[in-house]
């Protein structure tokens, strides 16, 4: 089953030092595929799982709006990004809210869960 826009999930949280080295594989984690998705035309994946960490530092606005739309056209089963992009989160239906603290998320930490009520629709640019 391919993943639907209720089924990727999106970790809100906030933006880590990215000048830290010590974990530039870890901040690496998806990006072959992020680079697919926006370099390929119709990219259809061979991965059945995607974790993306902070997509936003290689995509550009318009390319972060339409990110959700592109993993769900590439076939992928399971989603996971982990962002602090107002631009992902607003295109995105199951949003999960991380308290910040210098730890990573893990799954006893959502405690918190919302709906994206004002999901943006596809005519173009809206600033909410």
């Amino acid at each position: 089953m391919t993943v639907t826009s209720e089924t990727i999930e999106v970790i809100a949280v906030t933006r880590p030092n990215m000048f830290i080295v010590n974990d530039n594989m870890y901040n690496m984690m998806g990006y072959g595929e992020l680079e697919k998705l926006f370099t390929i035309e119709n990219y259809k994946t061979k991965s059945k799982v995607l974790q993306l960490y902070y997509p936003e530092r290689y995509l550009n606005v318009i390319e972060q709006r339409v990110l959700i739309k592109r993993i769900i056209n590439a076939g992928y089963e399971k989603v996971q990004i982990i962002t602090h992009s107002t631009f992902i989160i607003q295109t995105s239906k199951n949003v999960k809210i991380f308290q910040p603290n210098d730890n990573l998320p893990t799954e006893k930490d959502f405690t918190l869960s919302i709906d994206n009520v004002c999901m943006p629709d596809d005519s173009g640019l809206n600033v909410l």
